[in-house]
This record gives C-alpha cells, structure tokens and sequence, in this order.
C-alpha cells in the first residue's frame, strides 16, 4: 500500500522533447546601450568585428554552438556614428569597468555552471572585448523584467544576454547591429499530442516573464484559443515544469530551448 501511493504521488517525469518544425517568430539578438550612449556602443561593435575577422568570435561560436553563428553581413540599426559630445566611451575608459547586464539563468547565453560560475556564450564574447578594450568585465544579473529600468538608471552599461530586437526596445535603447539569429519555438514532450500551433488550443502553455516569446505567441491567430500561459522568471523553471507536466508545451528562443534539451539528454 505504501509503495502504491508513493508512486501515485511520484510526478511523471518526461524524458524526452521535441521541438515543433511549427514555430512563431523569427528575431535577431542585439546588445543594448542607453540612447545617449552611441559612442561606447560603436566601441563594442568595432572589437566584435575585429574578433570575427581574426577568428577568435568564429572560435567561441564553435564552443556554444558547433558552427558560426555571427551575422557578419548585419546593417546597421540605428547610428553609425557618435554625435558630437558623447563621451560615452569616455566614462567607461575612465571608470575602467564595463558593467554587463544579463540573465543568469538563460543557457547558453549567459547562466550559472555547476560551481556557481556565471558561464556562456555572450559572456565569452563580453570577455573579449573588454579585455580588448582594456577594462575590467563586471556580470550583472538582473531583473530581466526589469532591463530597461536597470539600464536607463545607470545600474549597468548594458544589456547582453540573448536580447531579441523589437520595435520597442529600439525606441528605448541603442542598438548597433544584430550580432546572431534566433526564433521563438515550441517544446513539447516526445509523446504530446500537440505536433503544430494550432494543437494548442485550450492547452497550458509556459515563458519567461519579459521576454520577447509572449509577444511572439500574442502576434499568433492561436493566442485567443490557448487554454493558460504561465509566466516564469526564467527558462529553466519553465523547462522543469514541462518536464513533471505542470505545463504542456514551453514557448522559448531556440538557442536556449536546444541547449536545455541536449544537456537534459547528457543528464
């Protein structure tokens, strides 16, 4: 009897997931500055371009991802030049520090390994370049709900952990160029009933609170049929819920969703 309502109240852990070929939204990640800070922002670009052209962003793309993944041929968003009297550049030489401000929670981007260690590929490349441009590299969790008032406050220099470009956030920020590419999919578990968007219809879905996946799936016909979405903090409790079945399908950006699957697997 003992053992029988052990097992009744054990979660069924799901093992294996699949991402839809269904997906949402297409997007482009970006770093961004504050408006005012165009000069530090083109300071960031010139060294990811010169990393590229050396082999050495080439080298950290093959460590996270097994192929190159910078988009060298990216235009400019917004200015290319710095204005007259932006001495954004400036004050960070000065303070000899370069304060990033990211999610430490979102594989493989920027996340905690196993001794705590803030780890990633954003966070390799910010390495890089602050070590080029002779500062000092400060990490920076933070709200990523909150982003924006983190950086409009002066709390960070800037934001660099998987940011997707939207309308929005180029009217609040700077951005320079678009440095990688990236959609929004949906994981579900191997033997889920739910093989293209519209199977979520009355289903509960689950995100990352803040991030660009919910206006991916609002911008969808099937938004008005989903049963629930659940709003997490981060990807990884979204992806453990999914796992005991607390939700049904996890809504997430591939470069994140891919990389918590493969190391599930390696679990």
């Amino acid at each position: 009897m003992i053992i029988l309502l052990a097992s009744a109240c054990t979660p069924n852990i799901q093992k294996n997931f699949v991402v839809l070929e269904d997906y949402f939204a297409e997007e482009e990640y970006g770093i961004g500055f504050r408006n005012t800070d165009i000069a530090l922002g083109l300071e960031v670009q010139k060294h990811l371009d010169e990393m590229y052209e050396d082999g050495t962003l080439v080298e950290i793309s093959m460590k996270w991802f097994g192929k190159d993944t910078y988009l060298k041929d990216a235009d400019f968003i917004e200015e290319s030049q710095a204005p007259e009297g932006d001495d954004s550049l400036e004050k960070i030489l000065e303070k000899g520090k370069l304060i990033v401000g990211l999610d430490d929670s979102f594989p493989p981007m920027g996340f905690r390994d196993e001794k705590n260690n803030i780890v990633g590929y954003d966070i390799d490349l910010a390495k890089e370049v602050a070590k080029r441009m002779g500062v000092e590299l400060v990490l920076q969790p933070i709200d990523w709900d909150s982003k924006e008032l983190e950086l409009q406050s002066g709390k960070i220099d800037c934001i660099w952990n998987g940011m997707t470009i939207t309308e929005e956030r180029v009217e609040a920020m700077y951005f320079v160029k678009p440095y990688i590419a990236n959609r929004q999919i949906v994981i579900v578990g191997e033997n889920s009933d739910i093989k293209t968007k519209a199977d979520l219809t009355g289903k509960k879905i689950g995100l990352q609170k803040g991030s660009s996946a919910l206006n991916a799936v609002k911008a969808d016909d099937v938004y008005s049929k989903i049963g629930q979405i659940i709003e997490y903090q981060n990807n990884v409790d979204a992806f453990n819920d999914l796992k005991v079945g607390r939700i049904d399908a996890l809504v997430v950006d591939e470069v994140a969703g891919r990389y918590m699957i493969e190391k599930d697997k390696d679990k």
